[in-house]
């Protein structure tokens, strides 16, 4: 098991039951103690647990994650023209897979391409296309989160096993440096799925998102081929972020 795979596994656990000892996290991933207690310190210098004496305590958030219907009317602008740039790299006939979030609501009434055939965990993504399109779609299985509107968990993650995807948009709550971050552990893991079967991958995030930081990383940004962001992005931020991936933020008029 790789040490990024199996950190993330011990945030995951955390995730499910707040605090863990030591020996509890070695046995559950079959491996040394000493090695688990490298992640946790590695982990609590990175701010993303509480190491304690003989174990490990989730991270509480300062702030509630918030909910879809919360973010909703936030930024509608730039998300729309983020949809815009989507539209220009997405090609007819492709299978493309969008993520949850209302980055990727919006930015779905920009997209006009041809026979495309959508995968999404969103339920909110679904409903659009259902009501407004005529492009298939594959609605993945799971437990269905009330705050952010999306399927998570096992079942979520198992419906990527034998899709193909030519382009995938994977959303944020916010990036910083490297980081790709959000605010929980199964929210990233669906996403993470999905990517693994894509082609091109992408990550979505308005300029607001850009040098802010969630929980959990969930992806490394040099591992996306583009950041699509929108055009109030400033010139110090571009250059920062184009030194991890080739950032699209113009379409044509």
């Amino acid at each position: 098991m790789l040490k990024k795979e199996r950190q993330n596994r011990i945030l995951h656990l955390l995730d499910e039951t707040s605090y863990l000892t030591i020996v509890e996290i070695a046995t559950q991933l079959e491996v040394s103690e000493m090695t688990i207690r490298r992640d946790v310190t590695e982990l609590a210098k990175e701010n993303k647990l509480k190491k304690l004496y003989g174990g490990a305590e989730k991270l509480s958030s300062e702030k509630k994650e918030l909910s879809t219907q919360e973010k909703i009317y936030a930024n509608i602008e730039e998300k729309k023209y983020i949809g815009k740039v989507m539209n220009e790299i997405i090609k007819d006939n492709s299978t493309v897979f969008v993520g949850a979030g209302t980055t990727i609501l919006y930015a779905l009434q920009l997209i006009n391409r041809k026979n495309l055939f959508f995968i999404t965990n969103s339920l909110i993504a679904f409903m659009y296309l259902k009501e407004n399109t005529d492009y298939r779609i594959i609605l993945t299985g799971g437990e269905f989160s009330h705050v952010t509107e999306e399927f998570v968990g096992e079942v979520a993650v198992k419906s990527f096993e034998n899709l193909n995807i030519d382009i995938a948009f994977a959303a944020t709550n916010g990036i910083v440096d490297n980081n790709v971050t959000t605010a929980q552990f199964v929210e990233g893991s669906v996403q993470i799925a999905a990517l693994a079967k894509a082609k091109i991958k992408c990550i979505v995030a308005d300029s607001s998102k850009l040098d802010v930081s969630d929980i959990y990383t969930f992806y490394n940004l040099s591992e996306f081929d583009y950041l699509i962001t929108d055009e109030k992005i400033s010139d110090d931020t571009l250059n920062h972020y184009s030194q991890y991936t080739t950032i699209l933020k113009e379409h044509v008029k």
